[in-house]
């Protein structure tokens, strides 16, 4: 497609055309747009020298500290941090800087100076060692004798190879040096003592001079308040080496005597945990005569060295999270089996609850919120130290009784039982490692006899994405070889590869880093850029914040040129008022000069670009986000490739990122064809109704005046009043002026029937329910929905499309058990309903935040009412049918006679979950007088926000996209206000639309929008060509000028 964007150019600064984008080639400098540094090439041909071909992730590392950029490393074991760290300094001292490589012991000190050594002689360089000379290299460690020797030439070696210990004791004697680069090869060594971070910074120059750069490896451990200044000087922060990435097959086993024979089968290399030392001791002593098995405390871990050696096949061990065999050993080629006899679990007793803190005591009350006593108490939750003393109480009654039943959690006489998930993923996680080559498979066996908690621990393991299968579905020979192929295979290719994926939001970006541990960030002019590693990727994640580009204005045709090319420039925003322009430097709305410019995240994200040379675009599934895709894929260097998820989960996001894609091209045409028809219809008419009427702020657009329409013409029948009669008792109104009535009521059938559930919400029924249930405007909906979408919580809440996916199914049938019918409410397309993303109704979503398990960002209410809303509907539509009674009746009233049936009666899950039936009260049958209360009512009631959003879905005017933003228009422009939910068109959206239907109906009539909607649906589906549709909406404008 023939684009410009102007003064875009990477190279000149100049317009950037196609030709210069296919080319990849500036035409004004004729130098190529995409081109490696000349430093960053000449590294690349050391490092060949003297460690071989570099891996993709050590050439991005590379680009960055010739750069001068501060960073963490994130990558898995066996990548090459070290032989980067040594090769990057050697390269920099041979070009006169001053290095500081730091390790945690002296043996890799001693090991780092034997491999510069080897370095220097494959380049044929000299060094000198702990002496001054050409291209120095000091070292200390406990064996160095020449002390004071080394302690004068201190200042003047070109690398400087010491431990954390030696910077921490030797300070004083170093505090005036000052090095250009600083390499940390475990920071955790550093942390530990907080005052080395001041130190590093001091000797990086920070307040005294020119900065150097620092380059760490991520920590293991928690980092504490002094890492914060890395971020405050350096602009990054440190992340964990625990990745959770986790390939482990995950198996239950009801019969605990099987074990024996699992490990006979299976072979060596496991480890078991099990719930106390006495349990550990007693399993110890049963295996001992079969199998060469050891035991793992806290006191003594001697067997732990003879397991890692081979010498023991099996460890016992306690299943506590910061038990020894949980955390903190990483043996992939050895580990690769766990077993847990019995589900990790912590219990709390009632006399616990005397001495529990707050943020527990949230968490007991959301949990047994059933008991009346505690849902009471729940609105005063937030402020719980002024409620401490009652609730302690009251849950104590409510778990000395014992006879409350929840899904995640055991609830027994005096004590609750919860399953400890975290520590079971952290354990089991020993099975499965991340290294250079990808990720090893392992299996994970739960020995469990207690029904119950097996059940609540599955349910909640449900949460963290795990899933079960009983060990009668294993094939235990086929596991066992994909678990050592998985540790042996040599792959020919470089698995794990730097990407930068980018996103709109900074919550989507920050909700996918979360997937995969604690990221590092680095913060560019506050940008932040997540970096985590996956089973594939090392990603960088960053967000845009919407669009990037619009038509610029003051070319061509309002931003197209001749051939229909658009001319696009950078997105400006007012920090002031929040206006949204193009062309102009100063806000055209308000005169602020504040202004934030899309060019300053372009700039980043080309920087970023140039460091993966590959770039993933995560925007939303939708023509908008194709859009978004397709403006980075031209103003971006490397190889560009789109990532379709419709929700934002972990296992959407793999299995997207397992499934690339090149751009949709339909998608993307059908965009630009919308947003230049309305540039042109908007900006024409807009400027006849602002010269008509002589005011500036009046505009007008195609699709919004149809609707507006729609609300003058209810707006004029509701003027014209009616007077009815209502009948309390009957719950009935009919048309009459009398206040007393002869009515006489029979039954003529009384029917039981069975009714299906209503399908899931698409994007027009979900506006529809949340304006007319929760009094949610259009624009609110939409805004509170796409924040559940980006908080991982739905799934992608623009679509008309009601096909429920395999995966919801199961979700479904989880939660809804012996009630689960399913159904796939098929429909065309590769969308899916809206839903739920797990089985988790509002009040577990609300526990789950509360406990950490899921983490979102400023949820109110409307955020929980909305997501409850979905979640009932969906469920219900999963559901066996329910049964209604329904009653027929024959009434008389005034002369008049008319049948009602009537749904008195309903019953079943999916009408408990999702109220789609009326129940009215049965009615009294014979004849009576009945009084009646007379009313002036409109003749057809006023449009609400939700009547109007039907009212386009039914005349096909709009999409899913765009209802609450034609809506929002209306508002925005004046042209409508709303009186108790009530739409009311004003006194200028009244003359507009008039103006417009007497001048040009044939342009903006129902019938015409409805068409253009079909040719825009045509050009995303292929079967209209987008020059044509641009030439034939030209034709038809320049008739208007």
């Amino acid at each position: 497609m023939k684009v410009i964007y102007e003064n875009l150019c990477p190279i000149c600064g100049k317009d950037l055309s196609w030709k210069e984008i296919e080319e990849r080639t500036c035409e004004f400098e004729n130098r190529k747009l995409c081109s490696e540094e000349g430093v960053v090439s000449e590294f690349i041909e050391f490092f060949r020298k003297i460690v071989g071909e570099p891996r993709e992730i050590q050439r991005m590392w590379a680009k960055r500290v010739l750069r001068g950029e501060s960073f963490a490393l994130t990558a898995p074991t066996g990548i090459g941090k070290t032989s980067f760290g040594l090769a990057i300094s050697l390269f920099l001292a041979n070009r006169g800087r001053k290095c500081y490589i730091i390790f945690p012991t002296s043996i890799l000190v001693k090991l780092a100076v034997e491999n510069i050594e080897g370095y220097s002689e494959k380049l044929g360089l000299r060094i000198s060692l702990n002496k001054l000379g050409d291209l120095s290299v000091g070292f200390y460690h406990s064996e160095i004798r020449e002390r004071e020797e080394f302690f004068e030439s201190l200042p003047q070696f070109h690398i400087l190879i010491t431990t954390a210990q030696f910077l921490a004791k030797n300070f004083e004697k170093m505090k005036d040096l000052h090095f250009d680069f600083i390499f940390v090869d475990d920071v955790d060594s550093v942390l530990k003592a907080s005052k080395n971070v001041e130190r590093i910074l001091s000797l990086l120059g920070i307040g005294k001079g020119p900065k150097g750069t620092l380059v760490v490896s991520t920590a293991t451990a928690k980092v504490g308040k002094k890492a914060e200044l890395f971020r405050r000087f350096l602009n990054f922060t440190i992340g964990s080496s625990q990745f959770y990435m986790r390939n482990v097959e995950d198996i239950v086993v009801e019969n605990p005597d099987i074990l024996p024979e699992l490990l006979s089968r299976l072979g060596s290399g496991g480890i078991i945990y099990a719930r106390s030392v006495e349990e550990c001791e007693r399993i110890y002593e049963s295996l001992r005569k079969d199998f060469r098995v050891g035991i793992v405390t806290s006191r003594d871990s001697k067997d732990f060295e003879l397991f890692s050696r081979g010498e023991i096949d099996y460890l016992i061990g306690t299943a506590h999270y910061y038990g020894t065999l949980v955390r903190g050993i990483d043996l992939p080629e050895r580990i690769k089996y766990a077993f847990f006899v019995g589900c990790p679990v912590f219990r709390l007793r009632v006399e616990d609850v005397e001495k529990a803190p707050p943020n527990v005591l949230r968490t007991l009350a959301l949990l047994l919120r059933e008991d009346e006593r505690v849902e009471k108490l729940i609105p005063k939750l937030k402020a719980v130290e002024k409620i401490e003393s009652e609730l302690r109480e009251v849950l104590k009654d409510v778990l000395s009784a014992g006879n409350l039943k929840v899904r995640d959690a055991v609830i027994r006489k005096g004590e609750i039982i919860f399953p400890d998930i975290r520590t079971y993923i952290q354990a089991s996680g020993r099975t499965s490692r991340l290294h250079a080559r990808g990720i090893t498979k392992g299996a994970s066996f739960v020995f469990e006899t207690d029904r119950d908690v097996l059940k609540a621990f599955i349910e909640r393991a449900g949460y963290f994405d795990l899933t079960f299968k009983p060990l009668s579905e294993v094939d235990i020979e086929r596991l066992k070889r994909d678990v050592e192929e998985s540790r042996v295979k040599k792959m020919e290719f470089e698995i794990i590869k730097p990407a930068l994926l980018i996103v709109e939001s900074p919550t989507k970006a920050r909700q996918i880093a979360r997937f995969f541990g604690r990221p590092s960030v680095r913060f560019f002019e506050s940008i932040p850029v997540y970096e985590v590693p996956t089973d594939r990727y090392l990603l960088l994640i960053t967000a845009t914040l919407g669009h990037i580009t619009d038509l610029v204005v003051n070319r061509g045709f309002y931003g197209v040129l001749d051939g229909f090319i658009p001319v696009y420039t950078t997105i400006k925003r007012c920090a002031s008022c929040k206006n949204q322009f193009t062309d102009e430097k100063s806000c055209p709305k308000c005169g602020g000069v504040e202004i934030d410019d899309a060019l300053k995240r372009i700039s980043v994200l080309r920087k970023l670009a140039e460091e993966t040379d590959f770039v993933i675009i995560g925007t939303d599934p939708d023509p908008e986000g194709e859009k978004i895709a397709y403006d980075l894929k031209n103003l971006l260097c490397g190889k560009v490739l789109r990532a379709e998820f419709h929700e934002v989960t972990k296992r959407a996001l793999i299995a997207a990122l397992n499934e690339l894609r090149d751009l949709n091209q339909n998608l993307l045409r059908a965009q630009v064809v919308r947003r230049i028809e309305d540039r042109w219809i908007g900006f024409v008419l807009s400027q006849k109704v602002q010269k008509h009427f002589g005011r500036k702020n009046l505009s007008a657009g195609r699709a919004q005046t149809p609707a507006l329409g729609w609300v003058i013409e209810r707006y004029r029948q509701a003027r014209v009043k009616k007077t009815v009669a209502y009948i309390p008792e009957l719950d009935l109104t009919i048309e009459t002026d009398k206040k007393e009535l002869e009515v006489s009521v029979e039954l003529l059938e009384d029917r039981k029937e069975l009714r299906s559930p209503l399908p899931p919400y698409t994007t027009s029924s979900l506006l529809f329910d949340a304006n007319t249930i929760l009094k949610l405007s259009a624009s609110q909906t939409m805004e509170i929905a796409q924040e559940l979408f980006e908080s991982g919580l739905i799934t992608y809440h623009r679509t008309d499309s009601t096909r429920v996916s395999e995966y919801g199914m199961r979700i479904a049938r989880d939660y809804l058990g012996d009630d689960f019918k399913g159904r796939e409410w098929f429909s065309e397309g590769a969308h899916e309903c809206i839903r739920p993303t797990r089985g988790v109704d509002r009040v577990t979503l609300e526990r789950l935040i509360e406990e950490g398990v899921i983490e979102v960002e400023g949820f109110r209410w409307h955020h929980f009412a909305l997501y409850d809303l979905i979640f009932r509907r969906f469920m219900a539509s999963q559901c066996k049918e329910y049964e209604v009674r329904v009653k027929k009746y024959r009434i008389n009233a005034d002369g008049r006679t008319l049948e009602e049936e009537r749904v008195v009666e309903a019953t079943g899950r999916a009408y408990e979950l999702y109220r789609s039936v009326w129940v009215k009260k049965n009615l009294r049958e014979g004849n009576f007088k009945l009084n009646a209360e007379l009313r002036k009512v409109p003749s057809a009631p006023l449009l609400t926000q939700a009547d109007l959003i039907n009212l386009m879905r039914e005349r096909g005017i709009g999409r899913p996209s765009t209802y609450a933003v034609i809506v929002d228009k209306l508002f925005k422009r004046h042209y409508v206000v709303e009186n108790g939910g009530k739409l009311i068109p004003t006194k200028d959206g009244i003359s507009v639309y008039e103006f417009l239907i007497s001048n040009y109906s044939t342009y903006i009539s129902e019938e015409r929008t409805r068409m253009l909607e079909k040719k825009m649906d045509a050009i995303e589906s292929g079967k209209l060509d987008y020059l044509s549709a641009l030439k034939e909406l030209y034709d038809e404008i320049k008739q208007i000028t």
